[in-house]
């Protein structure tokens, strides 16, 4: 009886899914901190979490893709230098994409 209500539970939450994400993400939370583990919508959940490592790790790249290319401008086009190419591009642009992918993903770098 209980194993039917659990299923009955993650079906709906399954459901959820499809018809309203940001419900069923808060839904998953609240489940998640009251440790109500059988309850989880596991596949969804598993699946999101593999996009969110898939999305991390191809803004890391697309960053220091971005860093290099400003780089390379820097070393081979030194006519096209001005204080305030080096300012925005180097300081301000570089450092943040960089330092921020850096820190959330460390291990994808």
């Amino acid at each position: 009886m209980t194993s039917d209500i659990i299923k009955s539970e993650q079906k709906k939450i399954s459901n959820l899914y499809d018809k309203d994400y940001y419900l069923w993400v808060k839904q998953t939370i609240k489940l998640l901190q009251h440790k109500k583990f059988n309850e989880i919508d596991l596949d969804n959940l598993i699946e999101e979490m593999e996009d969110m490592g898939r999305s991390e790790k191809k803004a890391v790249t697309s960053n220091l893709r971005i860093l290099l290319m400003h780089l390379l401008k820097y070393k081979y086009q030194p006519e096209k230098r001005t204080n305030s190419w080096l300012f925005t591009k180097w300081s301000d642009i570089n450092k943040r994409r960089v330092g921020i992918a850096h820190q959330k993903a460390k291990t994808l770098i």
